[in-house]
């Protein structure tokens, strides 16, 4: 591992309508600590407004900052895999780290951070702890450890439960929702939504240092060796969600370090890259079906994942 003066990393970041958005992570990135020797690379997911060329054209004269267009929208695992195949034929890093357009670095000596834990404890895959301000809620690690046949099933059971509910015509699960994500710069809705929070309590062990867990996937760091070993950066069976459970049955299977490090933090502003535009309440019920159908549709690819050889390897 080079010093932390001179740790190469890559942040991938794939963007997606919300220029704002992408353009405050992008700023987040290059004020952290030694950012000198990282490069970021943007993959613009076909964007219909043309954010992806207006962001090209404001940072082509920026020599550590990489816009790629793509044609067509792939979604999170084909986009992210395009943006991973430009890194591996420019450049060489200790690390790649893969964000959504939503994620800010609160923390300026994150580069140094990252160096010290790995150098105690190496890994392939490592996540942070990703807090939701909006929500004052922390949403990694997803699981504690890797999912079992039975435990994705009642995943599923659970996902058919809220399409049911977002499928009504009104739903009292539908609108908490809707004002969750449609107001949440109002202070008021801030303030319950914190207040639910506290009376419930975080279910996520998110304090607690851990290996083997099925991390969230708006931030994932990846090492040099997982990038050397794999032509791609996510298994390509998915459109959008459910690439974080393949991720962890992929080292599983290859006995492949994962490990969770709450040292690390992020902030995550929660579907910003998905919004776009506020919607009236049955367009976001509608968009919010669409999402679950995709869920519902990675945890049966898990299932199958699963089922298969255990002794068979999965290599990009």
């Amino acid at each position: 591992m080079n010093t932390k003066q001179h740790t190469h990393i890559c942040f991938l970041i794939l963007h997606y309508i919300d220029v704002q958005l992408t353009s405050k992570t992008i700023e987040s990135i290059k004020e952290l600590n030694h950012f000198d020797s990282s490069q970021i690379v943007v993959v613009d997911n076909a964007s219909p407004n043309g954010s992806g060329e207006f962001l090209k054209q404001r940072y082509k004269d920026v020599k550590e900052i990489h816009v790629i267009l793509s044609e067509k929208n792939n979604g999170f695992s084909a986009g992210n895999n395009i943006g991973f195949q430009y890194i591996k034929n420019k450049f060489v890093s200790d690390f790649v780290i893969a964000i959504n357009n939503d994620i800010i670095f609160p923390q300026k000596d994150f580069i140094d951070k990252l160096n010290v834990l790995y150098n105690e404890e190496p890994f392939w895959v490592a996540g942070p702890d990703i807090y939701e301000p909006h929500r004052d809620y922390h949403s990694s690690p997803m699981y504690e450890h890797l999912l079992s046949t039975q435990g994705a099933r009642r995943v599923m059971v659970e996902i058919k439960r809220e399409r049911k509910a977002l499928e009504k015509f009104f739903s009292l699960y539908g609108l908490k929702l809707y004002i969750r994500d449609s107001f949440r710069g109002d202070k008021k809705v801030r303030l319950l939504i914190k207040l639910n929070r506290l009376i419930r309590g975080q279910k996520r062990k998110y304090r607690e240092k851990n290996e083997g867990i099925v991390l969230q996937g708006a931030c994932l760091i990846f090492d040099k060796r997982y990038c050397e070993k794999n032509s791609k950066l996510f298994l390509p069976f998915t459109f959008m969600y459910g690439e974080e459970i393949l991720l962890t049955l992929q080292c599983a299977k290859n006995n492949w370090e994962i490990r969770y490090f709450p040292d690390l933090l992020v902030w995550h502003f929660s579907r910003g890259s998905s919004q776009g535009k506020k919607v009236s309440y049955r367009e976001y019920c509608k968009k919010m079906v669409i999402e679950l159908e995709r869920r519902q549709k990675a945890y049966e690819i898990y299932i199958e994942q699963l089922q298969k050889n255990a002794e068979c390897t999965l290599l990009l």
